[in-house]
């Protein structure tokens, strides 16, 4: 007799009669989503299952159908539930911790397959935004960031050059805020931009991150904010580095680069 066999049969001697294998596995929801519902339903399924019956789901809106694109969860009261890449739904501590930080609500400690369940009645119930949406929020940003920034702006001679470059990252790096500008002034009027005689531009990400923050509220990941400023036409390089032509310095700086003429492509 095999062990399951012997498993199988101590059980059933116990009184059991239900076959091992059909076990289904121990869940924590309230009950499962129901079959064939429209948005309405699934929307107050997912309220109960998120405890937030005091403020119920009102919408859910998806900006694309890819792994990286938002979700945001909007509850009756206009409270937001925001996960910048909607992958993260469907990891069980991301959307425990997310839910409970939005809006303070009282979880189970859902595992993977409850949370799995989640994930799937939440894209079942949500809509899909263009995409242009989620671009137009992020030109936005940047419209606004180089706004804000343009009474900063040091001009340099050619990125192309090591000369060049070793000037323009010198400037990203020793910046400092116009000693004119109160310590409260937005993170775009405190920023910098380094032009060169191309018109290209960059910028320190730290300062558009920054930037986006206090427009819209919320941190963001960098891996969404590289991304979304990418979409829009913005270069991200990463960290570039440059060693002092014909000396032994080196300066580094994590940088976005902004095409000549970006404004009007």
């Amino acid at each position: 007799m095999t062990p399951e066999e012997q498993l199988r049969a101590q059980h059933e001697q116990q009184g059991g009669v239900r076959d091992l294998r059909d076990r289904k596995p121990k869940t924590l929801l309230p009950s499962s989503p129901p079959l064939g519902a429209d948005r309405a339903a699934l929307q107050a399924w997912a309220t109960v299952a998120l405890g937030l019956g005091a403020d119920p789901v009102s919408d859910v809106t998806r900006f694309g159908r890819h792994e990286d694109a938002r979700l945001v969860i909007t509850l009756k009261s206009g409270a937001r539930i925001v996960f910048d890449r909607q992958a993260e739904v469907f990891d069980a501590p991301i959307l425990r911790r997310r839910v409970i930080i939005a809006t303070g609500a009282t979880l189970p400690y859902y595992g993977p397959p409850d949370v799995q369940t989640i994930a799937t009645a939440l894209m079942r119930m949500s809509e899909i935004a263009d995409e242009d949406d989620d671009r137009h929020e992020a030109r936005d940003w940047a419209d606004s960031f180089l706004a804000a920034a343009s009474r900063n702006v040091i001009d340099v001679s050619d990125f192309g050059t090591p000369e060049g470059r070793w000037e323009a990252l010198n400037a990203l790096v020793s910046w400092k805020s116009p000693a004119d500008l109160p310590a409260y002034a937005p993170a775009a009027e405190r920023a910098v931009i380094v032009k060169d005689a191309t018109g290209k531009r960059i910028v320190r990400t730290s300062d558009i991150a920054a930037h986006v923050r206090g427009q819209t509220g919320r941190p963001i990941v960098w891996a969404s904010l590289h991304s979304r400023v990418i979409e829009i036409g913005w270069e991200h390089p990463g960290q570039v580095q440059q060693r002092q032509p014909n000396g032994h310095g080196k300066v580094k700086a994590r940088i976005y680069v902004i095409p000549p003429g970006w404004e009007h492509l």
